[in-house]
């Protein structure tokens, strides 16, 4: 059975209804309880004040005449505006796991940020349903009583569990140094 995959581009991500991968970390999206964008519109309250410093400061040095208090208001102001120039809103992806909250994407262009957002979220809502199909069987139905009464294969003892499947769910990458 092939892996739909909801979302894939050069930056790294993948997303499949198994895994969301963004760049070298992965997570199993079984285990994702919560996919949320988030916004982060930066401090912006440095380059008022620079602004503010740099108006009064040009300001008194035209009033008293100094060439000096000028040049600094003008530096500030300068400053200031740089500053709330470079202040431009920064978008991301916070996903719930059950280590806890962790942010997974962060870019400036929003559109891209809701486009992974709504990829992973079908991911995982597939994940959940495809899950839930496959544990979830009622007793009622004949086929389940069958499968329950079938001897095991190889002669194995009926006490005897099966193997348990799995192990780590990703190969851990070496960080680099």
């Amino acid at each position: 059975m092939a892996t739909e995959v909801f979302h894939i581009d050069a930056n790294g991500v993948r997303i499949s209804a198994r895994r969301a991968e963004f760049g070298e970390h992965a997570y199993s999206t079984r285990n994702i309880s919560a996919v949320e964008p988030v916004e982060d519109k930066g401090r912006r309250w440095p380059g008022y004040m620079m602004l503010f410093i740099g108006f009064a400061a040009l300001g008194g040095g035209f009033v008293l005449d100094q060439t000096t208090a000028m040049l600094v208001g003008a530096v500030a102001i300068l400053s200031g505006s740089l500053n709330l120039r470079r202040k431009r809103p920064r978008y991301g992806v916070r996903i719930v796991t059950q280590r806890g909250p962790v942010y997974v994407l962060a870019s400036r262009d929003k559109r891209y940020v809701e486009v992974v957002a709504n990829a992973l979220r079908r991911a995982v809502s597939a994940a959940r349903a495809g899950r839930g199909g496959e544990e979830e069987t009622p007793p009622d139905e004949p086929g389940a009583a069958q499968a329950q009464e079938k001897p095991p294969v190889g002669g194995a003892s009926s006490e005897r569990a099966a193997p348990r499947r799995g192990g780590r769910p990703f190969p851990r990458r070496r960080r680099r140094k």
